[in-house]
């Protein structure tokens, strides 16, 4: 069964940052979008009852989630949504497809 890597990216945005994080999340999916090419999508970005937000990115293996993450710190689309948050905690999980 074909399965592709879900990666729950947990976030902290810096106060009074939420506009510009929410801003700059398209631009930052379309640099990792057209730079890896095992990336699927990002479909989701959700505030938690205790402010942090779960951004979600699928890939179609860890190891393209890996080269995503290593790449991200060279895309100045990306730097500018890290610029207003910070990495709480990652989690993975496989999802199957049909």
């Amino acid at each position: 069964m074909k399965q592709h890597l879900v990666e729950f990216v947990h976030v902290r945005v810096h106060e009074g940052q939420e506009e510009e994080f929410l801003a700059s999340r398209p631009g930052a999916v379309a640099a990792v979008a057209a730079a890896i090419p095992g990336f699927v999508a990002a479909p989701v970005i959700a505030k938690r009852e205790d402010g942090t937000w779960t951004d979600v990115w699928v890939y179609d293996s860890v190891e393209q989630a890996e080269a995503a993450n290593a790449e991200a710190a060279d895309m100045p689309e990306f730097g500018r949504m890290a610029a207003v948050s910070e990495v709480v905690s990652i989690d993975m999980a496989w999802m199957p497809v049909a």
